[in-house]
């Protein structure tokens, strides 16, 4: 089995883009956020940096910086499987792709403004995506494999 990289396999190099811009907006998002609280650039969540901030402002610091560490741990995973399931199915891993930059992005905005709980909203869309997106890639090679 040969695989053809058609016109269609665009949308997956898009979705990849607009994963890693995602990223880094949020990253930029945490970046004002410390500059916002005035603290240094190298400020951490428990860190002596940021004992002269009130409760809230902790609370709120703290939310960006977990979705900004959520963005990292996914997107090595999401990027390369929309890459990779694009290869086999285009169409199909360029809509879960399109679904996991929309769950991302409920995601961030649901838990900087309700915490926790507001982590659900996102997963929502974010889990069955990713799901896809392995599935395909899996599948796929294992039918250029002939192993199915």
């Amino acid at each position: 089995m040969s695989i053809v990289i058609g016109t269609g396999y665009v949308w997956n190099i898009v979705s990849a883009t607009v994963m890693g811009l995602q990223t880094a907006a949020f990253a930029g998002c945490a970046s004002r956020q410390k500059s916002r609280l005035d603290l240094p650039h190298t400020a951490e969540v428990g860190s002596r940096a940021t004992e002269k901030l009130s409760d809230e402002e902790n609370e709120e610091f703290s939310r960006f910086q977990k979705v900004h560490q959520a963005h990292i741990e996914y997107l090595p995973l999401a990027q390369s499987s929309v890459l990779l399931a694009g290869l086999f199915y285009p169409k199909l891993s360029a809509y879960a792709g399109a679904a996991y930059i929309v769950g991302r992005l409920v995601y961030s905005i649901s838990y900087i403004k309700c915490g926790p709980e507001g982590r659900k909203y996102g997963v929502f869309f974010i889990c069955p995506s990713v799901v896809t997106l392995l599935g395909a890639s899996l599948y796929g090679s294992f039918k250029a494999l002939a192993l199915i």
